[in-house]
């Protein structure tokens, strides 16, 4: 029994997807839809407000430009979410997340995807990290496009209203605290039976940096990183990636005309010294300059 939630700007894209839901989901459900047309609540706000609307014991917070190509999935989804210790379901995710600014996505090595991407020139399937003996891989961090979780670990874990005040980082923060809980773990599900596609890509825009670094600066900045139990990371490579990733970030940053720019440079430049860092600093620094 899933307590679907979603917010919706869209009434014609709703509609579809409740459309596609009735016709696939197998299972008994019910829909609920928050109206942030009118409301301009932020995405957490919307998710907690539909979560304590919710009657089922399973939740899931979907985005509405999401449609399942597959019948009777929502039995296999809720099998999982019945063990003790189940906690975020996605379709995208990370083994790992570093102590740096960033998305989920950083190392392809610890990437995992099951899902078909929309929004370009063509569909796409997206996969990574996937095995036929193992429909659900354990993650740390989650795309936000479809999370499904209990709603008594949902209660534990609510979505940070406080501090997420717009409509970026609600999943990274979501999946995460529970990982972090290290009584439940994450998973993406890679069953095939489970197919669904996402029609839109993400923006990597000013506001989304914004909330990055305000996530990772006011809440992670002492809990990270995180890992999946059994990965082996030294602290070498470790300290060579997060580098890497900040680097990738700061220029994804100076391309956006962050307003903060400069200080997202500085807490650069004040990283640990390494020959690689002190090139990656002359070039940013460049860039900077020139923007």
């Amino acid at each position: 029994m899933l307590s679907i939630v979603i917010c919706s700007v869209s009434p014609e894209r709703l509609l579809q997807i409740s459309q596609n839901i009735h016709d696939t989901i197998g299972v008994e459900y019910e829909i609920i839809a928050i109206d942030n047309k009118k409301k301009k609540w932020p995405i957490a706000r919307a998710y907690n407000e539909g979560a304590c609307q919710a009657r089922y014991p399973f939740l899931f917070f979907v985005h509405e430009d999401v449609k399942f190509h597959s019948q009777d999935w929502g039995s296999i989804i809720e099998d999982k979410l019945n063990e003790p210790d189940c906690g975020v379901i996605g379709f995208a995710g990370s083994k790992v997340k570093l102590n740096c600014y960033s998305g989920w996505m950083q190392n392809k090595d610890w990437a995992c995807s099951f899902f078909y991407q929309g929004g370009g020139a063509r569909t796409e399937l997206q996969v990574a990290c996937v095995t036929l003996e193992h429909p659900f891989e354990e993650v740390v961090i989650l795309d936000g496009f479809g999370m499904f979780v209990c709603k008594d670990v949902w209660s534990l874990y609510p979505f940070d209203e406080e501090l997420l005040t717009g409509f970026h980082c609600y999943d990274l923060d979501f999946s995460m605290q529970i990982a972090a809980s290290r009584q439940y773990k994450n998973y993406v599900c890679c069953s095939p039976k489970v197919l669904v596609e996402h029609f839109s890509l993400g923006k990597y825009n000013r506001s989304w940096c914004q909330d990055t670094i305000r996530l990772h600066k006011l809440k992670w900045n002492k809990l990270l990183p995180l890992k999946v139990d059994g990965l082996e990371l030294s602290k070498k490579k470790e300290r060579k990636f997060e580098e890497r990733y900040f680097d990738y970030f700061v220029r994804d940053l100076i391309k956006a005309d962050y307003p903060e720019k400069k200080t997202a440079l500085k807490d650069f430049l004040a990283y640990p010294f390494s020959w690689k860092h002190l090139r990656h600093c002359v070039s940013n620094v460049y860039r900077y300059l020139k923007s």
